[in-house]
């Protein structure tokens, strides 16, 4: 027989086990796009209006559960026209120093993402309706067109799987407080709760009861799906 609380923590662990391994092998499909064209990492974002505005949020990279330096530079506050355009455009946009790279029928081109590096975002969609880019980076990267062309169509594949894996937005009445989001905030940079309570003046268990709140909140399984649900959803960064 289970001790009490035993089953739901075997439940959960189980649960999380299988969505962690559902998104390792969506990773493992990215970093295969992006081998196809010599990249040296991948990013997917979704597009959404929010007040008006298409705003990008970052979902999955090379390096989840984090979020490098490709996630960041696409969805950083105040992203550039360019990206904006490029969630509505038909055809791929280089970003890239390189004034010699060859202009391809339809394909768009603007300045460096990261530093020397050419970066190509793939515009993509869903048959449900979402929308957002794949984007992929790297110092020796290809962008010859017959290849691009495929590695787009391969990115919408990659997409779908994608959207089958995001949860539903959190409402804008999640409920979080100032104190949950920061205890999320820091266990997300790896902080254990003796480390958070050390931080903000409280006890240990004080700082477990915030950080179980939030997951709670979240509908999340444990304190790192609730991470993973607040940084995809934009509640900490």
């Amino acid at each position: 027989m289970f001790e009490d609380g035993a089953a739901p923590q075997i439940a959960a662990d189980r649960i999380e086990r299988e969505v962690s391994r559902a998104f390792l092998a969506v990773v493992e499909r990215g970093q295969d796009l992006a081998a196809m064209m010599d990249a040296k990492r991948f990013a997917i974002v979704f597009a959404a209006y929010r007040e008006g505005r298409l705003a990008l949020q970052p979902f999955l990279d090379t390096s989840y559960p984090g979020l490098p330096a490709l996630s960041r530079a696409l969805t950083a506050p105040g992203e550039t026209t360019q990206l904006q355009q490029a969630v509505t455009r038909a055809q791929p946009t280089v970003f890239s120093g390189n004034r010699e790279l060859p202009a391809h029928h339809g394909q768009a081109s603007a300045p460096a993402l990261i530093g020397e590096e050419t970066s190509i975002v793939l515009p993509v969609h869903s048959p449900c309706g979402r929308r957002g880019l794949i984007a992929l980076s790297g110092p020796d990267m290809t962008v010859e067109e017959d290849r691009s062309m495929r590695a787009h169509l391969r990115a919408f594949a990659l997409f779908r799987s994608a959207c089958q894996l995001r949860a539903p937005e959190p409402r804008a009445g999640h409920g979080l407080s100032k104190r949950d989001i920061e205890c999320l905030r820091l266990t997300a940079d790896g902080l254990t709760s003796e480390q958070i309570a050390e931080r903000l003046g409280l006890s240990v268990h004080t700082a477990n009861q915030y950080v179980s709140a939030a997951a709670e909140k979240l509908d999340a399984v444990n304190r790192m799906h609730a991470v993973a649900k607040a940084l995809r959803a934009g509640i900490i960064s």
